[in-house]
């Protein structure tokens, strides 16, 4: 009996550790290059992936051109279109483009979305609720016809979620608050299953229609889009059930660090000029 009493604490932490590696990831890649939309003239590649418990990466590619039947010196048109993407957990890369000659009357077309689903438990005194800040970090780029768009979402309730195209510049949402810069602070409960589900979209098209240069789109969001999850108070730990830490680069230690690099740069640079 005192035996079993002593294991109960025991079962009572096990029961609110997630399992490790218990995690999925999911990518869909698309490119297209129409020279006759709805016929046999075109180009296309697409890959889909839904893992489990291993991260998702590939590209496709797509050209199409069209048959010069016009004698020398005549025009031919001609579609690009890519698209590529990466994703584990809390780490979202994505990018697309599109280029389409001069006078291409149809659509050259890539788009990429990933996401990635998650677990995690604030473990430490019980009956309570605690601050969580969640950071959705998104660095990427657009040029032409080209959109981007993302979520991160809590079973909670609670979410941050952006747009942004190549006419508005990038805009968040975040619940629960009036304005939002990609960082909310929300309130949620401790020793809880609480999971994590992101997603990360771009696409870009391009079309020459009565344009006498080439058209190009791009959304190049291959850099980073980054998913951090921060706790103030030091009597809990983060328990996630990938095993990934979520946890934000101290931003002074990044910046010794850079500036370390630049330091040594700077005297090896010196030192040659003094020997030259």
């Amino acid at each position: 009996m005192n035996r079993l009493l002593f294991l109960l604490p025991l079962c009572a932490v096990l029961a609110y550790v997630p399992a490790a590696n218990a995690y999925t990831t999911s990518l869909t890649v698309i490119a297209s290059a129409n020279a006759a939309y709805g016929s046999q003239s075109y180009d296309a590649d697409s890959k889909v992936l839904n893992n489990v418990d291993s991260p998702s990466v590939d590209s496709v590619n797509a050209f199409y051109k069209v048959p010069n039947n016009g004698g020398p010196g005549s025009l031919s048109e001609i579609y690009r279109s890519s698209a590529s993407g990466f994703v584990s957990p809390g780490v979202l890369k994505a990018s697309a483009s599109a280029s389409a000659t001069p006078y291409a009357a149809n659509l050259a077309s890539g788009s990429s979305k990933v996401s990635f689903a998650d677990n995690f438990i604030l473990a430490g005194p019980s009956g309570r609720k605690i601050d969580l800040t969640l950071t959705y970090l998104v660095s990427g780029a657009l040029s032409g016809t080209a959109t981007a768009s993302g979520v991160v979402q809590l079973s909670t309730g609670d979410r941050i979620s952006f747009t942004e195209n190549g006419y508005t510049p990038r805009s968040f949402s975040c619940s629960w608050i009036a304005s939002c810069t990609g960082v909310a602070t929300f309130s949620v409960p401790v020793n809880t299953l609480i999971s994590l589900d992101a997603f990360l979209e771009v696409g870009a098209g391009a079309s020459s229609y009565f344009k006498p240069t080439l058209t190009e789109s791009y959304a190049n969001f291959g850099s980073t889009g980054l998913v951090y999850l921060g706790i103030a108070d030091s009597r809990y730990q983060l328990q996630s059930g990938s095993g990934f830490g979520y946890a934000p680069v101290p931003v002074p230690a990044a910046f010794l660090s850079f500036a370390t690099g630049l330091c040594a740069f700077g005297f090896s640079t010196l030192r040659k000029r003094i020997k030259s």
